[in-house]
């Protein structure tokens, strides 16, 4: 009997250990699939059966977060830096991503003391050669155009350790969107970058002039030159790498309708503003009156535009567009993805989908 029930002890115990065996086989096996889970998801790529993996984009993992000082809040994605310069009447405000820095949005309020003309600058030099009119550039088109071709030399002159103006090298005109909201026009253009990378934006200044001063060449010069110096208001522009702004236009619109400004800066506004300013803007919502103009112009641009220049960044990158038929996703796919894929989920994209930002990458 004793004999009888330690066999039987024994063939349970046998039978607990298989059991505790197979347990743990299957904690192991669930504890290696929930770390390649966790792994894929957070560096945002999704393997499909081993035969290609999809790429997130970047955009799609930008959380915007609130930023204040004493002057103004605004919401900025996470990580992005903001930096200021510049009294109330001359307040600056540039918010990027530092490790693009071409990812970004600029607002100016004023800027002053431009020349009209080569002649007056040289006057300027010739008998005030210490003067900051001797140094300034010059507007010699009145447009907004005319002001972001000069742009680049605000830097020289304004930069300091903690802030630098952007660089916009060989900015070139795509599309004249109409006018802006405070007076000039609102421009879409592309320049380069102070790496030299491509890069596009939408671009609004007014360029004001408020009258002439004549004065004289020379002595023996009958010839008259207009010395009084242009001011340029509410420059604002929103950029990216070329053709990313379909991806970036929503994200950095968003920046700039939150923009608020306290009643310290207002106060401060108020008091020092000058009788051009009273005129044109309402300081307290411009953040709102900027961009519902971005947006307008943003919906009403020539969209053959963007579709050409996604299809030439596809061609010239190696890629390819379809979208998922069950999220509607737009991806770019390696340039053959169609001729390997057999399935019906992802289909090529017909040419009004270039104007919708995409999703990420199909690579293999």
């Amino acid at each position: 009997m004793k004999s009888k029930l330690n066999s039987i002890l024994g063939r349970i115990d046998l039978k607990n250990k298989k059991n505790i065996t197979i347990l743990s086989l299957s904690i192991t096996v669930l504890v290696l699939i929930i770390i390649l889970i966790i792994k894929n998801v957070g560096i945002g790529i999704i393997s499909h059966n081993g035969k290609f993996k999809i790429k997130k984009s970047e955009h799609n993992n930008i959380i915007l977060e609130d930023y204040s000082n004493s002057y103004f809040s605004l919401k900025k994605p996470k990580g992005w830096v903001v930096d200021t310069i510049g009294d109330y009447i001359h307040y600056t405000i540039k918010v990027y991503d530092p490790n693009n820095p071409s990812y970004q949005f600029f607002f100016n309020l004023k800027t002053e003391g431009y020349n009209k003309s080569e002649d007056a600058k040289n006057w300027q030099k010739k008998y005030y050669p210490n003067n900051i009119f001797a140094k300034n550039p010059v507007i010699a088109e009145k447009t907004t155009e005319g002001f972001y071709k000069i742009f680049n030399e605000l830097g020289p002159l304004n930069n300091t350790s903690s802030f630098k103006f952007p660089t916009l090298t060989d900015f070139t005109v795509a599309a004249n969107l109409g006018k802006g909201m405070f007076g000039g026009d609102l421009l879409r253009a592309t320049f380069k970058d102070s790496e030299g990378r491509e890069c596009e934006g939408l671009f609004t200044a007014y360029v004001y002039d408020p009258g002439p001063y004549y004065v004289n060449e020379n002595i023996i010069s009958g010839k008259k030159i207009d010395i009084y110096f242009l001011n340029v208001y509410d420059s604002i522009f929103i950029t990216t790498p070329k053709d990313e702004l379909i991806n970036y236009q929503e994200i950095l619109n968003n920046i700039v309708a939150s923009l608020e400004f306290t009643d310290t800066f207002i106060n401060g506004f108020n008091s020092a503003q000058d009788a051009v300013m009273k005129n044109f803007q309402t300081i307290r919502s411009i953040g709102n009156q900027i961009s519902d103009g971005i947006m307008d112009s943003w919906n009403k641009r020539n969209k053959s535009y963007d579709i050409m220049s996604q299809k030439q960044s596809d061609a010239t990158l190696g890629y390819e567009r379809v979208y998922d038929t069950k999220t509607n996703e737009i991806y770019k796919a390696y340039n053959g993805f169609t001729d390997d894929y057999n399935g019906k989920r992802y289909k090529s994209i017909t040419d009004d989908m270039y104007l919708n930002k995409t999703s990420g990458y199909i690579e293999r």
